[in-house]
């Protein structure tokens, strides 16, 4: 049975009869969705944010390339997010483990999931995403730290169909070690080396990306490498942002 309420001190409440104030109820409930236009924002005809993934070894040009492209995509009106690095976000981890490079790769790979499910942006610029994830797992299988199962495990996780197919333009950035180091110290505090940042770490790092890139490049030719060796910024930036353009654009051009 079902139960009935009753009318107390001037509140209305539900009787068995039915809903009473359900078409009211309706009536309001479509001018909210006609005002947010609800029937356009979650079938598809926002289209979803460009993806850009710029990584690469240590002063190849990266950053300045970043921040260069999202200044001038906001000039013209675009809504820009660079999602902060997530080697300045994941500090608690220390990076003498493969556990590292796997938690910047998740906090990059939330990100893409949730705002490829959104229309905030119009254009998303990753300073290291899922190609450089992949990457990083090939230092760390040289380290000994990672079988070469493991490797391939983790790899494909970080290549899967579900989020790759979001990321538009991709980019290593790559450069000789001795001129990236001339780099480094130009304006560095210390001339104390790091890890990652010394002329034989380098060296190795640039070989890895220039095998990820010929390993990958086949399956995704939104990949590109780019060596900045000999590359004044001006330029450097221009041909990235050149190639993103015209990226974007082949991208645009089969939507509409």
């Amino acid at each position: 049975m079902s139960p009935e309420f009753k009318k107390q001190s001037g509140d209305v409440f539900m009787t068995d009869i039915g809903r009473p104030h359900q078409k009211e109820f309706e009536e309001k409930i479509e001018k909210i969705r006609s005002y947010l236009k609800i029937s356009k924002r979650y079938n598809g005809y926002l289209p979803r944010p460009f993806f850009i993934e710029i990584t690469g070894s240590p002063s190849a040009g990266k950053t300045t390339t970043i921040t260069e492209l999202d200044k001038f995509l906001r000039r013209y009106d675009f809504r820009v997010l660079r999602p902060q690095e997530g080697a300045e976000v994941i500090r608690h981890i220390e990076r003498t483990t493969p556990l590292y490079n796997i938690r910047t790769g998740l906090y990059a790979l939330q990100m893409l999931i949730d705002l490829s499910h959104g229309n905030l942006y119009d254009v998303v610029i990753f300073d290291r995403c899922m190609f450089d994830a992949y990457t990083w797992m090939m230092y760390w299988r040289d380290k000994e730290k990672l079988s070469e199962e493991e490797e391939k495990i983790i790899q494909s996780f970080f290549l899967s169909k579900f989020w790759m197919q979001n990321i538009d333009a991709a980019y290593f950035m790559v450069c000789d070690p001795k001129i990236a180091m001339e780099r480094e110290l130009r304006v560095a505090l210390t001339d104390k080396l790091g890890e990652t940042t010394n002329p034989q770490s380098i060296e190795k790092l640039v070989g890895r990306y220039r095998k990820a890139y010929s390993d990958l490049s086949p399956e995704y030719p939104q990949l590109r490498l780019f060596d900045t060796t000999h590359l004044k910024e001006d330029i450097m930036i221009e041909n990235v942002a050149l190639d993103i353009l015209m990226s974007l654009e082949k991208k645009a051009e089969i939507y509409t």
